[in-house]
Order: C-alpha cells, then structure tokens, then sequence
C-alpha cells in the first residue's frame, strides 16, 4: 500500500458519498490481510484509506468520516503516529497492532 498523498490523482467531479460501513468495511478487511503477514504491526494513512475506497481528493470528500473510522477501530495496543492539525485529515497515520 503506497503512502504518498502527492502521487494520487485528482478527481474532476465529486465522487458518490462514501458512508462510514464503506471505510469500516476497508479497514478491517486491509487489517485483516495484513494480519496473515505475520508482521507486528501494519500503517495506515487515512488519505490511502480513502483512495482505496474512493476517489481522494476531490469535492465533497469524506476524509471527516474516514479518520472518525480509523480512531473508532483502535485498540489497546495501536497508536497514533501522526496526527493532521484538527485531528482528522489525510495526513493520519495509525499503527495497528497484531494480534487484534
């Protein structure tokens, strides 16, 4: 999973709204995958998240929800590596921890 928020293209109209199951449902199936690795740990930044489920950036985004999603599946364990000003923004990058 690349990590680089410039390489991404830009949408040229507003994509669907994405809902809060949509990133859920990403997540955990990326945490889930990256669990039979065998690593420790596996990270994720939220603008990689969202442009697996979606087109990022582009109008009408739904970083809010992606970054709520990704807060929300933490777990004793898991930390916050980096944090975008305001708390919610492409830039997130969590560590999750193995075994969940």
């Amino acid at each position: 999973m690349k990590n680089d928020v410039t390489a991404r293209p830009q949408a040229t109209q507003a994509p669907a709204r994405l809902s809060k199951g949509d990133f859920v449902t990403a997540l955990r199936k990326l945490l889930q995958e990256a669990g039979k690795t065998g690593k420790a740990s596996v990270d994720v930044r939220a603008a990689t998240l969202h442009t697996d489920v979606g087109v990022y950036p582009a109008r009408g985004h739904s970083m809010p929800t992606c970054c709520t999603v990704m807060y929300e599946e933490m777990q004793p364990g898991d930390e916050i590596l980096l944090t975008p000003t305001g708390g919610k923004g492409p830039m997130l990058l969590v560590r999750y921890k193995f075994p969940r």
